[in-house]
């Protein structure tokens, strides 16, 4: 049961981490537009596009999710079963020692209170996806126009 009449939204991604993994096959078999997506071996750029020294030590890619207007979390983490399709790259990626994170920032005017159904929780360890949830009080929520997410 949520509590509808504090008012929240979310901010929802995924990420991945890999040694060496190159981000153009991540979103070629995920078919999503990466909103970062960095190889390993590459120059490190800022996001301007000028580089500041060194070489990426390893693979980063991630997604940013349009969630917007969602006021309830289980909706929200309905991205799980449009990724289940893709559980071979995501169980490869863990096998080789990296990481796949799905990100939910849940920015509340107050009080946050959500049940997520054990079937929903059920895809992450099946995916092996991590799920980061970070809650953000009223004063962040004001300052989340700027950006604040993981990715």
């Amino acid at each position: 049961m949520t509590m509808p009449q504090i008012a929240r939204h979310f901010r929802v991604s995924l990420s991945i981490s890999h040694p060496d993994l190159d981000p153009a096959e991540i979103t070629s078999v995920l078919g999503l537009a990466p909103r970062r997506a960095t190889r390993a071996g590459s120059l490190r750029m800022t996001r301007e596009g000028k580089s500041f020294g060194g070489v990426h030590d390893s693979s980063h890619w991630s997604h940013r999710f349009d969630v917007d207007g969602a006021t309830d979390l289980v909706p929200v983490l309905d991205v799980l079963g449009m990724l289940a399709v893709h559980g071979t790259l995501f169980r490869r990626i863990d096998e080789e020692g990296a990481s796949v994170e799905l990100f939910c920032g849940v920015f509340a005017d107050g009080n946050w209170d959500e049940v997520v159904p054990y079937s929903l929780m059920h895809s992450l360890p099946v995916l092996r996806i991590n799920l980061r949830l970070d809650v953000y009080g009223a004063k962040a929520r004001r300052n989340s126009a700027v950006g604040l997410d993981s990715t």
